[in-house]
Formats: structure tokens, sequence, C-alpha cells
């Protein structure tokens, strides 16, 4: 007897060791996940979320206790009504998925599903990645609108050109600005667009506007009225761009007329 509870004890001691040991392994792949700042999620050959890393909580709206629920039950912020659909294809498969994805909230992401390979070269479900490209969404868009905008100036020198700071304050205003709102250029630069220019019934929209282009939410263009400085009142459409610092940082827009709607 006392030679079978000696033995049980070191069966214990080594399940005891290998519990600890599988803990260690799993506390350091969680904090190896996380510090990758790689939203990540793991599914069962059912979609259900097996696990997850912290920063797919800021696109799936994901609590510990989601584990076991479907994918489709989960609210999140993706303009990706094929999630569903491309994960299983890839469980079809066995072939990666990738696509560029936007959120409802201005951010892009890369996505990236494949399946999820045990050791012994089981397919256990799926692994799905979303990488943040946010920022060289917005300065691939923007080198693209500021391209296009460079090749309109060139054959509409005419056209009102303005450069508006994040703040609303005017940096540059060319002459076909000046002929537009009756303006010269050192009477403009420095003063707010919206507070100048647009008549005071339309600034907020007209600010709500500007503030979605800046955050990359809006195509790159907008409407509104404008005042000139003898109070004419006329509609103009606007295309626009977003301007970026050294450091990629948004630092505002330029704006170009577009041509002078119908009243």
């Amino acid at each position: 007897m006392q030679s079978l509870n000696e033995e049980l004890h070191t069966v214990n001691a080594e399940l005891q060791s290998k519990v600890d040991d599988y803990s260690c392994v799993n506390n350091d792949m969680r904090n190896l996940l996380n510090s990758t700042e790689i939203a990540t999620l793991f599914l069962d050959k059912k979609l259900n979320i097996s696990r997850f890393t912290t920063p797919a909580t800021k696109i799936f709206n994901l609590i510990p206790g989601d584990v076991g629920r479907p994918i489709t039950d989960l609210v999140n912020t993706l303009n990706y009504p094929g999630l569903s659909s491309d994960s299983n294809e890839v469980l079809r498969t066995l072939i990666f998925i990738e696509k560029t994805v936007a959120t409802s909230n201005g951010r892009w992401f890369n996505v990236r599903i494949m399946p999820y390979r045990t050791l012994d070269d089981r397919i256990e479900g799926l692994v799905t990645t979303f990488i943040d490209i946010t920022k060289l969404k917005k300065m691939e868009l923007a080198f693209k609108n500021l391209s296009s905008m460079l090749g309109a100036l060139t054959g509409e020198a005419e056209n009102a050109v303005l450069e508006i700071a994040c703040d609303g304050k005017i940096l540059e205003f060319n002459g076909g600005a000046e002929n537009l709102f009756g303006v010269k250029h050192g009477n403009a630069i420095g003063k707010s667009f919206i507070a100048q220019f647009i008549p005071a019934q339309l600034r907020a929209k007209a600010m709500k506007d500007i503030q979605a282009l800046l955050e990359g939410c809006q195509p790159a263009g907008f409407e509104t009225k404008v005042i000139t400085a003898q109070g004419k009142t006329m509609p103009v459409k606007w295309q626009a761009g977003m301007m970026f610092d050294e450091s990629g940082r948004v630092r505002g827009l330029i704006v170009i007329e577009q041509k002078e709607l119908k009243a």
C-alpha cells in the first residue's frame, strides 16, 4: 500500500508539473499575442469563438463570457457582411482569404482568415487576424485625391484652391479663391474658413463635413453655399484631400472648387 501511495504521489507530481508547464506556455502565448496589438480570433469548425486577443475587443463587442458563441451573434464595426461565408469557404477549401475591410468608424483593416492546424496537421477551426492599416489607407487615398486635384488644377487654374488646417483656419488662398470670395490673400490667411465664408445657418453642417473628411469617414468632397465679401451667396462643390505632416499625422485639407452649382 505504501508503495502504491508513493507511486500515486509521483504520478500526481508529474501531472502537476505538466499542468504548470502548460499554464506557463499558455500565459506566454497569450502575452505574446496581445503584445503584437493584432486583433485575432480563434474559431472552431462551427465558427464559435474559442479565444481572442485583447485588441479584438476594439472591433467586436467581446467579453470573456462570449467564448463558445457563434461569431455571427457578435456585434462588430466591420463593413464585412461576408465574414461568415468567407470563413466557411476557408474551412471547405483550406485556402486562406485576405481582404481589405473598412469599419463604420472610419478605420481600415487587412483581414486574413486561415485554417487552424494542430501539431499533428489536423484542422481544428480558423485563425482570423485583423491588422490595422488605417494610416496607410488614408495616406493612399490622400495621394490619389491630391494627384487628381493637381491634374485638375493644370487645366482649371481659375478654380479656387484653399488649404485649411485641422482647426479650420485658412493656410493658403490662391488667386481663384480671391476672385470667388472677393477677398485678398492677406486678409484670408489665418481666418476661419467656416466663420468667414459659410452662411451662419449652414456652418454646423459644413463643420461636420470637414471633420468627416479629416477623419477619412467621407468621400473626398462636399457641397455647401458660400458667401462673398460683397454679400452674395452661391452654392459651390468642393473636392478635398487630406494633407499630412512629416510624421504622417493629418495637418489639414486642401480643397478645390469644382464648379458652381445651379441655385
